[in-house]
């Protein structure tokens, strides 16, 4: 395991309707020591928050079915998630008609080391 690595067993949510940008966050975030669980619109994503509560969730902004910024919005109003770090990336417009309070936010394309170092940021910051 790389020696950069986060604490072993911290779950990182990744939301995004592309498979190839799920399967290469998995890859890079498992490399760092990460478990990975995945999920393809806001809607998958709050169900798999609710199997299993994520240390961390990395979502896309443009899905069909829940948005990242309509995601953001409802994990902000959920009692058991509102703490949990939000990292929002997008590569077009976000929409200006919502306050969304994310944490982080990344201009896709995303550097893949810029993303993990925020991720360890915001795992280690005090919550």
């Amino acid at each position: 395991m790389n020696t950069n690595a986060g604490r072993e067993g911290q779950l990182v949510l990744v939301v995004d309707d592309e498979f190839d940008v799920l399967s290469i966050y998995t890859m890079l975030l498992e490399y760092h020591g990460f478990r990975v669980r995945t999920a393809g619109n806001g809607r998958e994503a709050l169900a798999a928050a609710a199997l299993e509560r994520p240390d961390i969730v990395v979502s896309d902004f443009m899905m069909p079915v829940m948005d990242g910024g309509e995601l953001c919005l409802e994990w902000r109003a959920t009692p058991g998630l509102r703490g949990i770090p939000f990292i929002l990336c997008s590569a077009g417009i976000m929409r200006k008609d919502l306050e969304i309070p994310y944490d982080s936010f990344f201009k896709k394309p995303v550097f893949m080391q810029q993303l993990v170092d925020e991720i360890k940021r915001l795992l280690a910051a005090p919550r």
